[in-house]
């Protein structure tokens, strides 16, 4: 039956379509992985946001992370000595590449907020109006190695289904701290509308080094009026 020369060509014509649809999916594919799943440049230029002074005299506290919980003789917890004004904190290293932090779910945002903040509207929305929300993370910090030299990254983003919006951050190396000292470091970030009440906002230090530091008393709090 394949001798029917029509035929064949439909069939032909039918391969060819559905390999072509096969490649434009693969590469749709790649290209929306590619942009979810970008490392921003830790040197990059990133313009900074700052919290409006009526915020400063308020706030709450999200989390806070001081490290004296664990048993510092204890490899699994990455516990070192000293902390910043206690007696222990975290080791980063490559092992260790994310510190604890914020990871909470909008919906589960304290419901003295405004409402905004769990209402789904559109990722690439900043709400403008007065209801304001905003986070504050920060951070003491440890090196001993050349300022220029701390591979680290302070991070706040939000997450929706997997791929983040609003994703800012502030490379350490940038930050003319000092070795061999405590230094303290935050990055204010205003908080957009999710998507969804599912969406996840995060705050975190991301470490890129391949030696090691020392983070201590990560703390977020939240501003709104």
């Amino acid at each position: 039956m394949f001798k029917n020369g029509p035929f064949r060509r439909s069939v032909f014509a039918v391969l060819l379509a559905l390999f072509l649809l096969g490649v434009f999916i693969l590469v749709n594919y790649s290209l929306s992985y590619l942009d979810s799943h970008q490392t921003p440049d830790p040197l990059e230029r990133v313009e900074r946001e700052i919290l409006p002074v009526q915020f400063e005299s308020g706030g709450s506290r999200l989390t806070f992370h001081d490290f004296e919980w664990g048993n510092i003789h204890d490899t699994a917890s990455h516990l070192a000595e000293p902390g910043y004004f206690s007696k222990q904190s975290l080791k980063m290293n490559p092992g260790v590449p994310f510190s604890p932090g914020l990871w909470i779910k909008f919906k589960d945002i304290p419901a003295s907020l405004p409402k905004r903040i769990q209402s789904p509207v559109s990722p690439d929305s900043v709400a403008t109006n007065d209801n304001s929300i905003w986070i504050r993370a920060g951070g003491f910090v440890w090196f001993s190695c050349p300022p220029a030299d701390l591979k680290c990254s302070l991070v706040a983003t939000c997450n929706h289904n997997g791929a983040n919006y609003k994703y800012m951050f502030v490379g350490l190396e940038t930050e003319n701290l000092i070795s061999n000292q405590w230094n303290y470091v935050s990055i204010d970030y205003r908080v957009p509308s999710p998507a969804d009440p599912e969406d996840v906002l995060q705050a975190y230090f991301w470490y890129r080094g391949e030696g090691e530091m020392l983070v201590d008393d990560v703390e977020v709090k939240v501003f709104a009026k």
